[in-house]
């Protein structure tokens, strides 16, 4: 079968797995990379696909069907959407077929990453080089939280935590062909201690390369932050998302106490790494920046990630999101001074 794969922009780790697995049961598969704007569904009808698959989220659905529009007038050819919004919302794309969840159990088959790696050299023949340096890579899916801004309890029912040999032997393997820094994108790469001890014992003498991991306030003590220091650790990425434990707990859905989080931080900056953080802006209810200003410069962050919050389909924070319009009238020039404060922070990205 020839199966078309369409994708937006960028490497996507998940369409990788995918693309792997459809050539393990036989598909010719070609990945057309949306990058210019224009022209890639005059590509895909060159192919002459037996199947179309797009894989989408929330902030690209738009293109996503715009896409499908355009291939379907001409084109004989089955149009299968799967991703993020297409599990959470397949009403969206009426009259085209959806993959809801794990497109290997579509197909017939199971994810598993330990014995059909990612198909990543799809990826790069189109992407500029330095996205062959500089690589994600997962060593476990989901996340034992229940964010109220997040749908990931909802994609992912049950936690999976590779195997430590097999992504040794991936990450050696994608180190002979050019990779010259990870990061690590599991949800909480210091989740489980004893799995993270073994796994960077190996990766300090087989691997060896510099990386970014995102932790927890949790799951972060002083032996952690030293085994992460001593393997390589350059940074480490924090979600923390507001400054005012009441917002994180009852908006937020986050229990973790500003002294547990002060206290993490505390011992990344002091293990020798850097420290990057994330801020959330738009929360409901809350009219109070000026506490998430004085917490986050008290943790003296290398980097803070500044974002407006997003209203991701289904997610639990929606049922409070008619309480925003209170916020931004309580808000007032409150919340203007303290956003513009934020930039006296030593550096913002985003």
């Amino acid at each position: 079968m020839r199966t078309a794969f369409l994708c937006k922009q960028d490497f996507n780790l998940g369409v990788a797995y995918m693309i792997a697995f459809l050539k393990s049961i036989g598909h010719e598969v070609r990945l057309f990379l949306e990058l210019s704007g224009k022209g890639t569904p005059f590509l895909v009808k060159e192919f002459q696909p037996d199947l179309v698959c797009i894989s989408c989220v929330t902030a690209n659905k738009e293109w996503a069907l715009s896409t499908a529009r355009t291939l379907k007038p001409f084109m004989e050819t089955r149009i299968l959407f799967g991703g993020v919004h297409p599990t959470l919302c397949p009403e969206d794309f009426e009259g085209y077929h959806v993959c809801q969840g794990s497109g290997e159990e579509y197909f017939g088959g199971k994810f598993d990453p330990d014995n059909l790696w990612a198909d990543r050299e799809i990826f790069f023949e189109q992407l500029p080089p330095v996205h062959r340096e500089y690589q994600i890579f997962m060593t476990g899916f989901g996340c034992p939280f229940r964010c109220s801004f997040c749908n990931n309890h909802q994609l992912h029912k049950k936690l999976i935590r590779r195997d430590a040999y097999s992504c040794i032997q991936e990450l050696k393997y994608l180190k002979e062909r050019g990779m010259r820094y990870v990061l690590f994108d599991d949800d909480i790469f210091t989740l489980n201690p004893k799995w993270l001890s073994y796994f960077l014992s190996h990766y300090c003498r087989s691997v060896r390369l510099p990386f970014t991991c995102f932790g927890h306030a949790n799951f972060l003590d002083e032996q952690t932050c030293k085994i992460l220091k001593e393997s390589g650790c350059e940074c480490v990425w924090l979600g923390i998302q507001n400054g005012n434990f009441s917002i994180r707990k009852e908006i937020l859905n986050r229990q973790e106490t500003n002294e547990r989080i002060a206290e993490a931080c505390r011992l990344v900056k002091e293990s020798g790494m850097k420290l990057m953080v994330d801020h959330i802006f738009g929360l409901p209810c809350d009219n109070k920046l000026w506490k998430s200003y004085k917490f986050f410069k008290s943790l003296k962050p290398d980097v803070v990630n500044v974002y407006e919050l997003l209203y991701f389909p289904k997610a639990e924070i929606n049922k409070l999101g008619c309480s925003n319009a209170l916020y931004q009238r309580q808000g007032g020039e409150d919340y203007k001074r303290y956003a513009k404060s934020f930039a006296s922070i030593p550096i913002m990205a985003n």
